[in-house]
């Protein structure tokens, strides 16, 4: 399951950066933003599950609404400017920072090996991000951007689950950013050919599902077996850079990409489980 979410995943990022050679950032926001809301709706609908909405953290979902648009605007504009390779990559230091962030909010302990490996991750995107003139661009802000959002949105969902469903967790991220971004999309509309219209609903599609094979993943065993295989996404995402776009990491990236990979199964494997896979092993009933 944990291998076939992240051919899902690898083929929605794809999807998104083709898209954005060709239409604004907040369109395919927002068209991305209206395709999960559906699709969880009609989930609860058709099976029964619509009372999993109700919810006693307004608060919370209000701020994990304006955190899942803001890392859907990173998510976009970083793979329209940068390698995917390096996006990805960038990406991937969202386990060091639920690391970092554990023991503030959910006071759980990190051990001094994994703190090491942490270190080490980040000397490893310091290495992909290179912040050089001739290198850096604010893309790679906007990948770095997806991490932290990434980390913030697991946290809060850990901290959630002991009121709200999973249903419920996953649906109101959705209707904040289908009206905030719906403002700068309407403006700056292109009207999209039926084939890209395909595209964009596949783009919704392909990520949704890939989050309903993680955490079918998470049901049959522990997260520090299964994580690992999220970092296939790697090895995906950087085949398609270079069979659709002709990009090819610098040997430089390549070492960058090897220590964040290392460390992070290393996080994984062997330090406190990650509060996010956690949370979905503990209640991965119908998270989409």
């Amino acid at each position: 399951y944990m291998f076939i979410g992240t051919l899902f995943f690898s083929t929605a990022d794809a999807i998104g950066k083709w898209l954005t050679a060709d239409y604004p950032v907040m369109q395919i926001v927002w068209v991305r933003s209206c395709t999960g809301l559906v699709m969880i709706a009609l989930f609860a609908l058709f099976t029964g599950h619509l009372h999993h909405l109700k919810t006693k953290r307004p608060g919370g979902h209000l701020f994990r609404g304006f955190m899942s648009a803001g890392t859907l605007i990173f998510i976009f504009y970083g793979l329209k400017h940068i390698p995917i390779a390096e996006y990805v990559s960038l990406t991937f230091a969202a386990p060091f920072l639920i690391a970092l962030l554990s023991p503030l909010v959910l006071k759980e302990e990190v051990s001094l090996h994994s703190w090491i490996a942490i270190g080490l991750g980040f000397l490893g995107i310091m290495i992909v991000l290179r912040p050089t003139p001739g290198h850096f661009h604010l893309g790679h802000l906007a990948a770095l951007g997806v991490a932290v959002s990434i980390a913030i949105l697991s946290i809060s969902a850990r901290h959630m689950a002991k009121t709200e469903t999973p249903i419920a967790l996953n649906f109101y991220i959705y209707p904040l950013n289908t009206v905030v971004a719906a403002y700068w999309a309407l403006d700056v509309w292109v009207v999209p050919t039926a084939f890209d219209w395909f595209l964009l609903i596949m783009l919704g599609v392909t990520a949704t599902t890939a989050l309903i094979f993680f955490v079918q993943a998470l049901r049959y065993t522990m997260p520090a077996v299964v994580s690992p295989i999220d970092y296939f996404r790697m090895l995906w995402m950087i085949s398609l850079g270079y069979f659709i776009w002709g990009e090819m990491p610098e040997p430089i990236t390549w070492l960058g990409i090897a220590i964040i990979i290392a460390s992070g199964i290393y996080v994984v494997s062997h330090g406190k489980k990650l509060p996010e896979l956690e949370m979905a092993k503990e209640t991965s009933t119908g998270a989409l």
